[in-house]
């Protein structure tokens, strides 16, 4: 062989080989020989896998971030508006002093103060939890029937009760007399702790020309009402009818404890970043109907209206 070609071949085999060598950024090893002028030469060959290791980096160092909760306070202060009513369930046919005047009965109105977190689940559906507190005063009208033995009847006048009695003049000889019964008004304190599990819906969003959105809620609540006489008043109430009967019963002190549902609307708008104001009516379902043992039945239909404001405690509106 011509010593020039020989040579060539030889160093072009020692270029090839460090060339190999070089690779060391393959993943698989496989060995073998190489004999060149009677000398053994032990080559090592490194497979790379074909990947980007750029783009695996950067799927390494990628973390996927959850987008936080949006949840807040909330609070208002509003007032209840309680239609209040004591029954007699033993004998129905008896009625209250109001009643039998003619006299309806009045709304009480009662300060309401409510508190509560929420948290959005959707973009316009939000759940949250509050606490309703409200205490005031119920009014209720009773009468003292006079001491006689012969009533005949009741009847009423001029926004009194007149009561119409026997009176024995002579022996087994009787004429009719008439009395007006004194009314006697009770005042019993009322108040309540509710808790209602809110689903609010939203019926549009904020934009730049809106800074107001309208909501609608549905929400089972937890009702806890106590009645309370207050001291010094009689613990009596006088039930009646126009034949002359009448019947005292005891009223004691209550604490009713009932499930119920409270639907709600209202409006919501946007103050601050994180500050909205709203303004909300709930009615409250179904009526409360408490019978006590002694033989009154008490019945209470209530609503509510709020004034209230919302604090976001993350991004959002």
């Amino acid at each position: 062989m011509n010593p020039y070609i020989r040579d060539t071949m030889r160093y072009f085999c020692l270029i090839s080989l460090f060339v190999i060598i070089a690779q060391d950024s393959w993943a698989i090893v496989v060995s073998d020989t190489l004999i060149i002028d009677g000398e053994v030469i032990y080559i090592e060959e490194r497979n790379s896998p074909l990947t980007d290791s750029l783009n695996q980096a950067r799927r390494n160092d990628f973390k996927e971030k959850r987008k936080a909760p949006i949840w807040g306070f909330d609070g208002g202060y509003g007032m209840q508006m309680t239609d209040f009513s004591i029954s007699n369930q033993v004998y129905p046919e008896l009625i209250g002093v109001n009643e039998f005047l003619g006299i309806s009965n009045k709304t009480v109105y009662h300060s309401n103060l409510a508190l509560g977190v929420y948290f959005r689940v959707q973009k316009n559906i939000e759940i949250g939890v509050s606490v309703l507190r409200s205490i005031g005063a119920v009014n209720e009208t009773s009468g003292e029937v006079n001491n006689v033995d012969y009533t005949v009847s009741f009847f009423a006048s001029e926004n009194q009760i007149q009561q119409v009695f026997l009176t024995e003049v002579q022996p087994n000889l009787f004429e009719l007399d008439t009395l007006s019964i004194p009314r006697l008004t009770q005042t019993f304190t009322f108040s309540s702790i509710q808790v209602p599990l809110k689903f609010r819906f939203y019926v549009n969003d904020f934009s730049a020309k809106s800074k107001w959105r309208a909501f609608g809620e549905i929400s089972p609540i937890y009702r806890s009402f106590k009645l309370k006489n207050t001291e010094g008043n009689s613990s009596q109430m006088l039930f009646l009818n126009a034949s002359g009967n009448f019947e005292y019963l005891n009223l004691s002190n209550q604490n009713w404890n009932q499930f119920g549902v409270l639907v709600g609307a209202g409006s919501e708008f946007h103050l601050k970043k994180r500050l909205n104001a709203f303004v909300q009516a709930n009615w409250s379902f179904p009526p409360i109907n408490k019978a006590d043992d002694s033989g009154p039945n008490y019945r209470m239909q209530y609503s509510n209206v709020f004034l209230g404001v919302r604090f976001l405690m993350s991004d959002g509106k």
